[in-house]
């Protein structure tokens, strides 16, 4: 089983058990049954997809928590740490040695990711709600003092201020916050509207299959109308007539030139602004519109070249 492969088929055997609640016993079978393989991606994809199980199905199967807590050395992913730690702290108070395992994550705190970090410092918190022995309030005062004092990361911080007010003002508000019961997840992958489950079964070919949306959602219009411009000028063959109109045109030209020479230089201007548009037809302003312009320079091209008749002497 290759590394891509493997992954995602423990994926799907979790997914299995969070949808399907009748099959959820025999994936966790499964499951411990691929840890046993020692194989490391295969035994860090099994721990994540154990963490949403429980999270699905609370206080049912922590009786296998002590086969994942022997699979410790094997974690070296962020998000399988943040996972073990995070079913160390949720069943703290039923782990006898809950706290020696958080110490051998707690010894490289400062250069685990904020993942980790955040979920050390809440799974430390419940440790110390649920068993708050003098070992553990040593190790809640060094966790806390690190994530306020040692860290650069604002949301570690602030969550650290948070729990170290709670802890030291109410320790039962500490409780009702912290341990507080949380809903269960659930698995909403394959719940589409009809609408929209067929217009994604119609672009299955596109990325509107990856991304869930239809495509006209993330496609600019202006990109689909360029598109649709030049695939109507390959079908038209518009790209040709200008090459037949310029071909023409040097021979009009020998043939014609002097009479089209003539009738540029008898034909009138037009003034395409108009007459009844600019609201002044008068011989003045034809004769003022008519006026050279100043040579550049000076006051005269600032005025825009307007005649100004000179003042009488």
């Amino acid at each position: 089983m290759s590394g891509h492969g493997g992954v995602q088929a423990v994926r799907a055997i979790g997914r299995c058990a969070v949808s399907l609640e009748k099959a959820a016993q025999r994936c966790i079978s499964v499951l411990l049954e691929l840890i046993q393989t020692k194989v490391n991606y295969v035994v860090q994809e099994a721990v994540i997809v154990i963490k949403d199980i429980f999270r699905r199905y609370p206080n049912q199967y922590e009786s296998i928590i002590a086969q994942l807590c022997d699979n410790l050395e094997s974690l070296d992913e962020p998000e399988a740490k943040a996972s073990m730690i995070w079913i160390i702290g949720e069943y703290a108070d039923r782990i006898d040695n809950a706290d020696e395992l958080l110490e051998t994550f707690l010894e490289t705190f400062p250069e685990e990711t904020s993942m980790v970090q955040l979920q050390l410092l809440t799974a430390t918190v419940k440790l110390f709600l649920k068993k708050p022995t003098d070992s553990v309030q040593r190790m809640i005062q060094l966790v806390l003092s690190a994530a306020t004092n040692e860290t650069d990361n604002p949301d570690l911080r602030d969550r650290a201020y948070v729990y170290w007010r709670l802890l030291s003002t109410d320790p039962e508000a500490a409780k009702d916050v912290v341990l507080a019961n949380k809903p269960v997840i659930t698995d909403d992958s394959s719940q589409l509207e009809p609408v929209l489950l067929k217009a994604l079964m119609e672009q299955i070919s596109s990325l509107a299959s990856v991304y869930h949306k239809p495509a006209d959602t993330f496609v600019s219009r202006q990109r689909l109308a360029v598109q649709t411009v030049d695939t109507l000028g390959a079908t038209h063959n518009f790209a040709e007539e200008p090459v037949t109109t310029a071909a023409a045109a040097p021979q009009a030209a020998s043939n014609g030139a002097p009479a089209a020479a003539a009738a540029a230089s008898s034909a009138p201007v037009v003034d395409l602004l108009g007459d009844d548009l600019l609201g002044d037809s008068t011989p003045a302003a034809a004769a003022a519109a008519a006026a050279p312009r100043a040579t550049p320079g000076g006051l005269d091209d600032l005025l825009g070249g307007l005649a100004i008749a000179p003042a009488a002497a």
